[in-house]
């Protein structure tokens, strides 16, 4: 009755295009944003968590993409760039990386290593001073559903110190009828990128590689507005910081207020509009932010580097938004039976499937991870490995898992803390940015 679909990161994307997608592709894209996401790779500084998308971009595709439309400098930049097609086929969906390449900012490198019958090349590199984006091609003797990276990190050969932030990479893709297979590998860095020579130190199938390549462009410097205007919507109140844009994305700074009654789980919809009306929303597939505290985090967007507005502002209008009393379930694990939520009770059955927590949740348009930390009777934090959902054929039903290797040793009530939830709150604000 179900179907499997694992989860690993929150629900974060608001639409672009008003296209259908099949619910063929739309499985399709999950399980290929699930393989991405489970390879992330990540360090924590400054008390910032970071917030992925993968999974959760997949999800609400429905209604978000199939196609897109691209310019007609665009599609002629294309043209005149043989081999460029399979670059276009990767950013096609970020209006930002897609403006990049537009505006002769994709980098061409093409340096390879090749180990028992396996080449590895580096297409080329969208960089910009927070981290890059390289694309990759494998050439393989042998020909296989599925290769596994293990690792990748990005190191200067000019010794300037890049200190590592998130890391980003997922299975590669076959091109149809082709011995190679494609794909990204995002890094961002805590620090600003300095100079032009770089290795990428590339794990892969049990072989190590190490591709020396140089940046032939120079690194374009961020914009940043200091803003700092305070909005409201129902009653709970958050400050836009600052934003600052970058070729890859824009970063926008916000605090809530701490006095709200609500916690503020997700600023679902959080855009930029130009004077036009024209949107960069959410990122597709990345990192969608990095959560410094409960009650300051910076969102991630597509960028318009490359696009020159007169007027510019940040939009929101819904938050998903639970009161702060409301934040923990309290499960007992032994008597299945979940003893606190939020009110509705949206979370209606509980069950034990070997080590998988598995909770039945009656909503239709939700498809965040809705758990995060878990204590047991006496606070200790409770390991978990992951998690998951399922999806039922009856409209609005979905399981909920965690797995959590200790689950025969769990005595007594647990606490679970929630990272998301389906309760929304609504309005109409609108910040300037300039």
């Amino acid at each position: 009755m179900f179907k499997n679909q694992e989860l690993q990161l929150n629900d974060y994307k608001k639409s672009y295009e008003n296209i259908p997608v099949s619910l063929d592709s739309l499985d399709a894209a999950i399980m290929a944003g699930f393989q991405k996401a489970k390879k992330e790779e990540r360090k924590k500084k400054r008390s910032y968590k970071w917030v992925y998308s993968f999974v959760a971009a997949a999800v609400i595709l429905l209604g978000f993409f199939a196609t897109i439309r691209v310019s007609p400098a665009f599609a002629n930049a294309i043209a005149n760039l043989p081999g460029m097609e399979k670059i276009v086929e990767m950013v096609k969906f970020d209006k930002g990386k897609m403006s990049a390449v537009e505006n002769d900012y994709y980098q061409k490198i093409g340096t390879s290593a090749e180990k028992n019958g396996m080449r590895v090349t580096i297409d080329g590199v969208i960089a910009d001073e927070s981290g890059m984006v390289v694309f990759y091609t494998l050439t393989p003797e042998q020909k296989k559903e599925y290769f596994d990276i293990q690792a990748a990190k990005i190191i200067s050969l000019e010794g300037k110190h890049l200190d590592p932030g998130t890391t980003g990479f997922g299975s590669p893709s076959n091109e149809e009828g082709m011995d190679r297979y494609t794909g990204e590998l995002e890094f961002y860095f805590e620090n600003k990128i300095q100079g032009k020579k770089f290795q990428l130190d590339l794990s892969l199938e049990g072989e190590e590689f190490s591709i020396p390549f140089t940046l032939t462009k120079d690194i374009k410097v961020s914009q940043k507005y200091t803003i700092n205007k305070t909005i409201e919507i129902e009653g709970q109140k958050l400050t836009v910081v600052s934003a600052e844009v970058s070729p890859l994305r824009t970063g926008v700074h916000v605090k809530m207020d701490p006095n709200n009654t609500k916690q503020i789980l997700a600023l679902e919809d959080l855009r930029i509009v130009d004077e036009k009306g024209e949107t960069w929303g959410g990122i597709n597939g990345g990192v969608t932010g990095s959560i410094i505290s409960a009650d300051e985090q910076i969102i991630y967007l597509q960028s318009n580097y490359f696009h020159k507005p007169e007027e510019l502002y940040v939009v929101i209008n819904k938050l998903q938004a639970v009161e702060k009393e409301d934040m923990t379930l309290v499960v007992d694990t032994e008597k299945l039976q979940i003893l606190k939520q939020p009110p509705g009770n949206v979370l209606s059955s509980l069950k034990i499937e070997d080590n998988n927590l598995v909770f039945t949740m009656n909503v239709k348009k939700f498809h965040g991870d809705p758990f995060g930390e878990i204590k047991d009777v006496y606070g200790n934090v409770i390991e978990t490995h992951g998690g998951f959902f399922r999806t039922s054929d009856e409209e609005g039903i979905k399981e909920f898992g965690i797995e959590m290797p200790d689950m025969k040793t769990v005595k007594g009530p647990i606490t679970i803390e929630l990272s998301a939830y389906p309760a929304w709150i609504n309005g109409e604000a609108k910040v300037r940015i300039k």
